[in-house]
């Protein structure tokens, strides 16, 4: 959209963009000029129009074309879980009744995903839609805990209280 507006024949200002999308105009100006540096590194290697590229002014196909969007991969730590990992988590989880109720340590452990934390393992079968059932730790009481425990309910006014 951004590159729409700044490509029509009187194009937007940043600021009416801005007021046009809600995104900021340090972004769309950002977004412009990452725009047209990409049309003209595509137009280049393409061949292009000869020498005199810059002068030449790009058109609405150049900028929006697959060449010149950003081909370069983003930066950042890679992810743990490749694609093939996840669908081999989701064959296992599939395969039958028993492993669709394991716990997800147990899963962890079955399915060789040891190097992978609990937490990734529940984000890779949400993106499949798959729900996972993440139980809730309780401690173990102790006697003491238990006792106190029922006083507290025997003496609390409520429904809960002894009649």
């Amino acid at each position: 959209m951004i590159i729409a507006f700044r490509s029509l024949d009187t194009p937007l200002t940043f600021q009416k963009i801005k007021e046009a999308t809600g995104i900021p105009i340090s972004t769309v100006h950002e977004i412009w000029q990452h725009a047209k540096t990409n049309a003209y590194n595509a137009r280049q290697a393409s061949g292009g129009l000869g020498t005199d590229l810059i002068d030449v002014p790009l058109s609405l196909q150049e900028l929006i074309a697959h060449s010149a969007l950003d081909p370069k991969a983003r930066s950042g730590r890679p992810a743990v879980l490749s694609k093939e990992d996840k669908d081999r988590l989701i064959v296992f989880i599939k395969r039958d009744f028993y492993t669709r109720r394991m716990n997800m340590i147990d899963v962890q452990r079955e399915a060789d995903f040891a190097h992978v934390s609990l937490k990734t393992l529940l984000r890779a079968l949400a993106e499949w839609g798959i729900g996972a059932y993440q139980e809730e730790f309780k401690p173990i009481l102790t006697a003491e805990n238990k006792e106190k425990r029922l006083v507290s309910r025997i003496f609390r006014p409520g429904k809960h209280s002894a009649r």
